[in-house]
């Protein structure tokens, strides 16, 4: 089921779809009615997957976000995680590619 949630006051979708192992995964999704929909029947080898859709409050994919609006997004993802209590997870873009590397060994904010 999607839902909305505020990090930091900026507005994302969210969908939370399975158990176990925990995939972050950003998506840039203008235009998807429903994640769940969309995303269940993607990346099957995942056991569980937050997807997190960044087009409300960020104007284009990943890969074109400035630094200063990628270290906003981090600081979002971090309260996300911190949210959902996860202490072991991976950060994917919706095409597959891992991003963030070291993310878990910044230091808290």
């Amino acid at each position: 089921m999607d839902f909305t949630i505020y990090l930091n006051d900026r507005k994302y979708r969210v969908c939370d779809i399975g158990e176990g192992k925990c995939t972050l995964m950003l998506s840039h999704a203008e235009g998807i009615e429903s994640l769940h929909e969309h995303f269940s029947h993607q990346f099957l080898e995942l056991e569980r997957m937050i997807i997190i859709d960044i087009s409300i409050c960020w104007g284009g994919d990943i890969e074109a976000l400035c630094e200063k609006d990628r270290c906003e997004l981090i600081t979002d993802v971090r309260l996300l995680t911190d949210i959902y209590w996860l202490d072991d997870f991976e950060i994917k873009t919706d095409k597959g590619q891992d991003i963030f590397m070291g993310f878990k060994s910044l230091s808290p904010i």
